[in-house]
């Protein structure tokens, strides 16, 4: 008879514990899409928790027998973050990212530069966008959550896992660009900025975007190759970060692929 495990069971209580905690080494992923995408980033489940009464995929976790317990309804409930996940919750290893010297670049590299985003909503959507864009990789700079946190990881359905994330410090990020001569694109006000549908992108081009309070630091205005802004024509002077970038990069994938 298989076991269940109850809302007061000494695994689910050490459970609730690692959840509540910021760790940088184990995470959870909640959500069936989420787990699928976790899979196909190479990530490792360190332990699966199925509620019967919910979960139905189960081809999904049969390489993983081993590490699978059953929980009960009322203790899936505490578990989950949010509602509609499927009935599976899994803890994961975290894996290293890789290292900006390392990446092998493509001809015509597509590149996102994300500096300062501090809500991990805002964070998680931007990732899916890049996702569904293609973008090459992603590097972040001056991060201001853990990446691995369960909204960044819901609003980007998963893509966190699948998307190339690099992080590094911002003089690292410069240097190497420059060095690759990639052209350096930063979205913001400034009296030398060009509106972006007059913009005419590099085939080598890193997009920079800042967070929606201080957008990007100086040092990028100071460096980059051109200034961009998006044209406003109501009485709001801003877009959230997420769709300002969604504006952006499919600009430039409209005279990549559509000119």
């Amino acid at each position: 008879m298989e076991n269940i495990y109850g809302i007061h069971c000494h695994k689910i209580k050490n459970l609730r514990k690692i959840y509540k905690k910021s760790s940088r080494k184990i995470f959870f992923v909640e959500g069936i899409k989420e787990f699928e995408m976790a899979i196909k980033g190479n990530f490792f489940p360190i332990e699966i928790f199925i509620c019967k009464k919910i979960f139905h995929k189960y081809n999904l976790i049969k390489s993983f027998n081993h590490i699978v317990f059953f929980i009960s309804i009322k203790a899936f409930k505490k578990l989950a973050y949010r509602e509609n996940s499927g009935g599976i919750i899994a803890l994961f290893k975290r894996k290293n990212l890789e290292r900006l010297e390392n990446i092998k670049i493509y001809k015509n590299p597509f590149i996102l530069i994300l500096d300062g985003i501090e809500k991990p909503g805002n964070l998680g959507s931007m990732l899916r966008i890049a996702d569904a864009v293609g973008v090459h990789f992603i590097i972040l700079c001056n991060i201001k959550t853990y990446i691995y946190n369960p909204n960044i990881i819901r609003c980007s359905l998963g893509s966190v896992f699948t998307n190339k994330i690099l992080i590094e410090k911002k003089k690292s990020i410069i240097s190497w660009l420059q060095k690759k001569k990639i052209e350096i694109v930063v979205t913001g006000f400034h009296e030398k900025a060009i509106q972006l549908y007059r913009t005419k992108f590099s085939s080598r081009l890193a997009i920079v975007l800042g967070s929606e309070n201080k957008g990007v630091s100086p040092i990028w205005l100071n460096i980059a190759h051109k200034i961009v802004t998006i044209p406003m024509f109501g009485d709001m002077d801003s877009l959230n970060v997420s769709n300002a970038m969604s504006i952006m990069i499919y600009e430039v994938l409209r005279q990549r692929n559509y000119n």
